[in-house]
């Protein structure tokens, strides 16, 4: 069904990669005197590592002199696809989020081809279009809410038109479409758009089950669904993540994945970290409550806070989010500087309360 959409893998010259704004922890440190710095820019777990997948990869760290057992790899899938009630060829394993949405680039956007994009977006999006010269249609959100513009985006299909990014809770602007709306939307593509779901942030929403797309995905063929270990399972250094869709897709998709590109300590991370409910409450209901604890601060002092349903915040702070990431750095705080507002991820609550004395400083020397 895809065939004629599929990517001839001719070789192509990638765009050189925009370095995000700031300076690195050990400089930050060095240059205003920091014993701690509280990172708040990545979206990276607070917590820590999914204590259970942590135990298996020490244990498998005796294995790393021998290649990945494949038998593995089934394993994983397997249990993802009980997990998701779906068949383990409707699994892809691959190094992280990002890789999965590079495999859906690479093995569907030909020279030419039109790919929709919501702005402000996931920045690898522009890169994987750039790199297989596809062009770009830049949709921007809704003005009102942050939240994708289902409308201007179906308007700008074309017979051109070949794949669409969604990022669902978005990223950066944290926003989030309820799972009836963007299954509405997403049916209404014609059947030979690729339409790539990025839920990297889906398991910190209000209501996971009825958000996400994977229960649609065997009326929709032409629909991926990307997920990660790195946000709940705290395994984003590991790089291990999946993408679920009908066969034909995934077998055009792992055309492109190189031979043992899987490592065996990830493996058996994710493998354990699927067992670790513990780790996952603690995880999701401690960002609940601090998501709360910001936003009612943030909104308090009179800044606007994008409704979230992730693990970070888009608050409009009325200046230059590059002026605001070296604004906080002396209060050992780093944020993410390079979005039109700032994008903050939800730290633990002395963290966060951190953060927030820091912006209440700022406010009283009239330097935000």
């Amino acid at each position: 069904m895809f065939e004629h959409l599929a990517q001839s893998y001719a070789l192509k010259k990638a765009p050189s990669t925009v370095i995000p704004v700031g300076i690195s922890i050990k400089a930050a440190k060095e240059k205003y005197g920091l014993d701690t710095l509280y990172k708040l820019a990545s979206n990276e777990n607070p917590y820590g590592v999914s204590p259970k997948a942590l135990e298996a990869m020490a244990a498998a760290l005796n294995d790393c002199h021998l290649y990945p057992d494949s038998t593995r790899d089934t394993v994983l899938k397997n249990k993802l696809a009980a997990k998701h009630d779906m068949l383990p060829e409707n699994i892809m394993i691959t190094c992280g989020a990002a890789n999965a949405l590079a495999f859906a680039g690479e093995a569907f956007i030909k020279p030419g081809n039109e790919c929709i994009i919501t702005s402000p977006a996931y920045p690898p999006y522009y890169y994987i279009v750039y790199k297989n010269n596809g062009t770009i249609v830049d949709i921007p959100s809704r003005k009102d809410d942050m939240k994708l513009d289902t409308e201007a985006v179906l308007n700008a299909v074309t017979d051109k038109t070949r794949l669409v990014f969604v990022c669902n809770p978005n990223n950066p602007t944290s926003t989030c479409l309820s799972g009836d709306e963007l299954y509405s939307f997403i049916q209404k593509f014609p059947k030979d758009v690729i339409v790539v779901v990025d839920e990297a942030y889906i398991d910190f929403t209000d209501d996971p089950e009825n958000t996400t797309m994977v229960s649609r995905l065997k009326d929709q063929p032409n629909m991926v669904v990307v997920r990660t270990f790195s946000k709940l399972y705290g395994m984003a250094g590991i790089r291990m993540g999946y993408a679920l869709a009908c066969p034909e897709i995934i077998g055009y998709m792992n055309k492109a994945m190189a031979a043992r590109s899987l490592n065996t300590v990830g493996i058996e991370g994710a493998i354990a970290a699927l067992d670790d409910e513990e780790f996952r409450l603690k995880t999701v209901n401690s960002n609940r409550d601090e998501r709360t604890y910001l936003t009612d601060e943030f909104t308090a002092l009179g800044y606007r806070v994008y409704e979230s349903q992730a693990n970070f915040i888009y608050v409009d702070f009325g200046c230059s989010c590059h002026d605001l990431y070296f604004a906080l750095l002396p209060y050992g705080v780093m944020i993410r500087g390079d979005f039109p507002y700032a994008r903050i991820s939800i730290g633990t609550h002395i963290q966060n309360e951190t953060l927030v004395n820091a912006v209440k400083d700022l406010r009283e020397k009239n330097e935000l």
